[in-house]
């Protein structure tokens, strides 16, 4: 790969770039370049400034954030032993960004959405005692705040459980990011039938209880490796 891209937005290590084949977000410990600087991204040989590809469009995503969601998003998860998280850090950039279009993403936000993100965490006996005096108004005032944020976000959803649900609502596509597999599913509706269609880095063990609830409710249930798109497990 070698194509020329101008910068079109830069904040601290990160850099969005748009190209004639789509914009890229990537990453770098060096000093970023310039917004209007114009840059050559490749694959191969040496260059003055290197950097990781942290995401593309229209490959990866549908659109890409401002990367000063990403930055922020990068904070949250900091710390967080989580499938995929470079991928998780573009999705919570634009779970942000689409809040920050009816509300101020403030201090507070940021503060209680990182001790959500931090309950996925494996806690230590201490951690698990504290957590059982937790009282129950806590844990409420948490799902609602949760709820509130989903209610802000528009066209993206985000669920923190026993993992991480991202939600693009205008296409139909659900991501999951677990501790050691991600899931990406897309689900298609009509007046006649419905399906859903899961891709997972690994198939878990419990597969097939997972294909028989989902036909509760789905007439149509699909289940993919992610790296074999074309071939379905059975």
């Amino acid at each position: 790969m070698k194509i020329f891209g101008l910068v079109v937005e830069s904040y601290g290590k990160y850099v969005k770039v748009k190209t004639s084949d789509g914009e890229y977000i990537i990453k770098s410990g060096k000093k970023a370049p310039k917004e209007g600087a114009k840059i050559e991204l490749k694959d191969f040989g040496v260059g003055d400034y290197v950097a990781k590809v942290l995401a593309k469009k229209p490959y990866n995503f549908r659109e890409l954030p401002s990367v000063r969601f990403v930055q922020l998003a990068e904070d949250l998860v900091e710390g967080l032993d989580i499938s995929s998280k470079e991928r998780l850090i573009v999705a919570i950039a634009l779970f942000l960004e689409e809040i920050s279009k009816r509300r101020e993403i403030d201090k507070s936000i940021l503060q209680r959405l990182k001790r959500a993100l931090g309950k996925l965490q494996t806690v230590n006996v201490a951690q698990q005692s504290m957590e059982k005096k937790e009282s129950d108004s806590d844990r409420q005032e948490l799902e609602d705040f949760l709820n509130y944020l989903n209610i802000l976000s528009g066209k993206y959803g985000l669920i923190i459980n026993e993992g991480v649900v991202f939600l693009d609502r205008e296409a139909g596509t659900f991501e999951v990011f677990l501790k050691d597999n991600r899931i990406c599913g897309v689900t298609q509706q009509n007046s006649l039938s419905s399906s859903v269609t899961l891709y997972f880095e690994k198939i878990p063990e419990n597969v097939a209880e997972l294909e028989r609830r989902l036909r509760n409710n789905f007439n149509v249930v699909s289940i993919k490796l992610e790296a074999m798109r074309d071939g379905t497990y059975v």
